[in-house]
């Protein structure tokens, strides 16, 4: 597991990743963005809405894939 260190040093908040994911949500499903990082959706939605914290990896593995996209 990476740890909130390693977070911190790359800059990734929670916050930060939400806000990508709401502004990409308005072109892409939640379902297809789960499934691209392989997770649930209503985990997604969950995060979104900010109900759920993101373990490590998958707000990694989140944000790296909504860094990815030319449009973001």
């Amino acid at each position: 597991m990476v740890s909130q260190e390693v977070i911190k040093k790359k800059m990734i908040l929670p916050e930060e990743v939400r806000e990508k994911l709401i502004k990409r949500a308005e072109r892409e499903k939640q379902t297809y963005i789960a499934k691209q990082i392989g997770v649930p959706k209503q985990l997604i939605s969950d995060f979104k809405l900010g109900k759920k914290q993101l373990r490590e990896p998958t707000l990694l593995a989140l944000n790296e894939y909504l860094d990815s996209d030319p449009l973001n």
